[in-house]
């Protein structure tokens, strides 16, 4: 997806401010698919659907990060049984499941 709405008409902003939006480039298959689903009324736009999608991916990773943290601070981390109880209910594998930094 780009979206350069009106990009000639304002200059980049200057070194380390804050740029009042972004272009963001995504793959031509998924593009498609969510043009479709924009299409048959599943989301108001791209850019919302993307938005939602981002929102989604930084909450998860929030909750992740301070998941992580308490376990630091109590010194311990969950054994396991217990990661493979919660993949199992997450319907996660491994290598999903380990969340990237």
């Amino acid at each position: 997806m780009t979206d350069r709405a009106n990009s000639s008409l304002n200059p980049p902003p200057a070194p380390g401010a804050d740029a009042p939006g972004s272009s963001v480039s995504l793959p031509a298959d998924q593009l498609e698919q969510i043009r479709r689903l924009v299409a048959v009324g599943r989301a108001d736009s791209v850019t919302e659907y993307v938005v939602a999608a981002v929102a989604e991916r930084l909450e998860r990773d929030r909750s992740l990060t301070e998941l992580q943290d308490l376990f630091e601070r109590k010194g311990q981390a969950p054994g396991a049984e217990h990661l493979a109880w919660a993949r199992e209910v997450l319907g996660v594998s491994d290598e999903e499941g380990e969340g990237k930094k």
